[in-house]
């Protein structure tokens, strides 16, 4: 990501501050990776609560996820109501995740990716239709045990707007960013702290003013310096 070290330091400093507020809770678990690839597709703009609300809908009136990747958007958009943000085109995303899966594999699970390493597992995510870069490290890092920080579009836009990350950087680059700034033992704690981050004025605000350097005494020492010359 452009201008990198800049923000990283801002980034630090934004975190230190967010973490001291934060109420974080234990961490969760997700040992059926195509649970937690759901979660991440149907949250990706309103988080985990309300997509494993969904999935708990789903788990009530469908089969398996083979029966879920062989339904229409609009059947499961039905079933799973307006528990997320843009359920139906979510829905439609999920559907072509599975398929995708279920087209590598010949069966809709990813249970083989816990026995290959992780960056084999990353690319396996890349060649795969419908699995985004959030998708992709939410697996990685929740059911797989593997270094990564997901973005989701809500933690995303809040660092933009506070200038924690540089504003052109896409959701790839942030995570990249965040993954060679953050130590693999502090991913998950991490993400459940971005997680609180509100997209309003008012965090934005704030978050910007708790990262604000003072500077005012430098700028008065070098004016008395410049004096003395």
């Amino acid at each position: 990501m452009k201008d990198g070290t800049r923000y990283a330091g801002r980034f630090k400093r934004a975190y230190t501050k967010l973490k001291q507020g934060a109420a974080i809770p234990e961490l969760p678990e997700w040992p059926d990776p195509i649970e937690r690839l759901a979660t991440a597709i149907l949250g990706v703009e309103s988080g985990d609560g309300p997509a494993s609300r969904a999935i708990k809908k789903l788990n009530e009136v469908m089969v398996d996820w083979n029966e879920v990747r062989a339904s229409y958007p609009s059947e499961i958009h039905r079933v799973i109501g307006n528990q997320v943000a843009q359920a139906e085109l979510r829905s439609g995303e999920l559907i072509r995740a599975l398929n995708a899966i279920y087209n590598q594999e010949h069966v809709v699970s990813l249970d083989r990716l816990k026995t290959v390493g992780k960056r084999e597992a990353r690319h396996y995510f890349e060649q795969l239709d419908g699995i985004d870069a959030y998708a992709s490290a939410s697996v990685i890092l929740w059911s797989l045990g593997g270094h990564a920080i997901p973005v989701g579009d809500r933690v995303l836009a809040v660092l933009r707007e506070s200038d924690l990350v540089h504003p052109s950087a896409n959701r790839a680059d942030v995570q990249a960013f965040l993954e060679r700034h953050v130590a693999a033992d502090k991913a998950k704690e991490t993400c459940l702290v971005l997680e609180t981050l509100k997209a309003t004025p008012k965090s934005v605000k704030t978050l910007r003013k708790k990262v604000r350097k003072k500077t005012a005494p430098k700028k008065k020492a070098a004016k008395k310096a410049g004096s003395k010359g």
